[in-house]
């Protein structure tokens, strides 16, 4: 079974988002299954190819908005998962990104490379990621290859609309698309809603996530599109990579820990997890310029300022009515400016009690995993989410509000804590339950802490069920 990966990211050559980790890992974990599974995205100026080993296979000519084009096609192993990478490299529309003629010239080249057999390989399925490889299923129907499609929706709300004239320099007619009706007026398209019409099958990274863009609360505009394709959905929960993030090995956090304390030539190698997660927090107290206390709770937030999804608004409402010097908040993130701006009022009145780091910085954030005894995720929706399954790697309990793969990953009491109402009552009620039980029933609290640390969030098994769903849709008639 041979599966051509098609993203706009990948980690380490060019990484913007979670993406860029998923096209990493979940090839690795197919390749590790016996898949000839092998990855494709544009050659950008920005690409860091480091050390890396690279072979031109190809070069050819694509008409696109009335000229010729070159594209040249680079070749080269991941560094990490030994997974072969292909690049297309061209100066005009893939240095840098043109918005959707970027993408529109991408997805023509992609298409161009199977009609012509450019490569000595054939893919038996195409696994699509997102807006900027929607417009593939059409042309892949339209050429008649003998290929499927199956068209993954990473986050419904970016969809990629874009003018009739995108389509015309691709060499599509617009009546063949599936346009809006106010769109028609105001002659656009919509990139992600034509991936989604023409793909063979469209997953979500997340069971739950796969029911609620039914709903038009998260449907995003496309409700009943979508429902009119819903025997095609389903929802494959997306893993993370344990070896990256191992605590007991990992590099950036202070004080190694695990299940159980190793110990090797009198020497210890790593610490148990009580005693490991003491340790980093004490750590990450003093480093941050926090009181150091072991009893006091220490509560974190990592991710992105953005107040329509994140629910830092919600955040911050809590950490105003809560007394701030009977607790430790952990901030690290960056985005919009004024909300930024209002998190910062809090660590300059409360520097022994709040920190606000408005950065992305990767050994801090291993820091806080691990130095921290909750995580809150006050998402109003979330695909999938990577924080709570991280976080439970380190055994810091998540406190999230309950929707997509925030649901389909933390049960609620168990390993972790859910809320239904998205309001910041809700979320306090949440914070303080959880922090109450910490305190008065350390034994249920430390049992919360071990189911977290025992979950199994590896790549694998989300690779199986891909694998599953290859092959169910290589035996389905068109």
């Amino acid at each position: 079974m041979n599966i051509l990966f098609v993203v706009w990211e990948l980690d380490p050559f060019f990484k913007i988002g979670g993406l860029g980790d998923v096209a990493r890992s979940l090839p690795e974990a197919l390749k590790k299954l016996d898949i000839d599974i092998r990855t494709v995205l544009p050659y950008y100026k920005v690409v860091k190819m480091g050390r890396n080993k690279k072979t031109k296979r190809a070069e050819f000519s694509l008409p696109y908005a009335g000229k010729t084009e070159k594209v040249e096609i680079w070749e080269t192993i991941h560094p990490y998962t030994k997974v072969i990478t292909y690049f297309l490299k061209n100066k005009a529309y893939l240095d840098t990104v043109l918005y959707m003629d970027t993408w529109g010239f991408f997805d023509t080249a992609v298409v161009h490379i199977l009609e012509h057999k450019i490569l000595n390989w054939n893919a038996d399925i195409l696994h699509l990621n997102d807006v900027h490889c929607g417009m593939i299923p059409l042309l892949v129907r339209q050429k008649h290859l003998p290929v499927k499609t199956i068209f993954t929706i990473h986050n419904l709300a970016y969809q990629g609309k874009t003018s009739a004239k995108t389509i015309d320099h691709m060499g599509i007619d617009i009546k063949t698309c599936t346009t809006i009706p106010w769109e028609i007026d105001a002659n656009k398209i919509n990139f992600l809603l034509e991936g989604l019409i023409h793909s063979d099958r469209i997953t979500t990274v997340s069971p739950t996530y796969a029911k609620e863009i039914m709903t038009e609360e998260y449907g995003c505009g496309l409700t009943e599109y979508l429902k009119g394709l819903e025997g095609r959905v389903s929802g494959i929960l997306n893993g993370i990579n344990v070896d990256w993030r191992n605590t007991t090995h990992d590099i950036q956090v202070k004080y190694a820990y695990g299940p159980n304390k190793k110990m090797e030539d009198g020497k210890i190698q790593y610490y148990d997890w009580k005693e490991g997660k003491a340790l980093n927090k004490r750590f990450l107290q003093k480093k941050l310029g926090l009181k150091v206390s072991a009893e006091i709770p220490l509560f974190s937030f990592i991710g992105r300022f953005d107040a329509a999804q994140k629910g830092i608004d919600m955040l911050h409402t809590v950490l105003r009515r809560m007394n701030q010097e009977k607790i430790e908040c952990v901030i690290l993130g960056s985005g919009n400016k004024d909300w930024e701006e209002r998190f910062a009022w809090f660590s300059a009145f409360y520097p022994k009690n709040i920190s606000c780091n408005f950065i992305f910085d990767d050994d801090l954030a291993h820091q806080i995993y691990a130095g921290s005894d909750f995580i809150v995720i006050p998402s109003r929706f979330e695909p999938c989410g990577l924080i709570q399954m991280i976080a439970m790697l380190f055994g810091t309990v998540p406190i999230a509000h309950s929707t997509g793969g925030l649901k389909d990953s933390i049960t609620d009491g168990e390993n972790g804590f859910l809320y239904e109402t998205y309001d910041s009552k809700t979320l306090e009620d949440t914070m303080v339950k959880a922090m109450t039980l910490r305190e008065k029933k350390r034994d249920v609290f430390e049992k919360i802490i071990q189911n977290a640390l025992a979950m199994d969030f590896s790549w694998t098994k989300s690779a199986k069920e891909y694998i599953a769903l290859y092959q169910r849709i290589l035996t389905e008639t068109p």
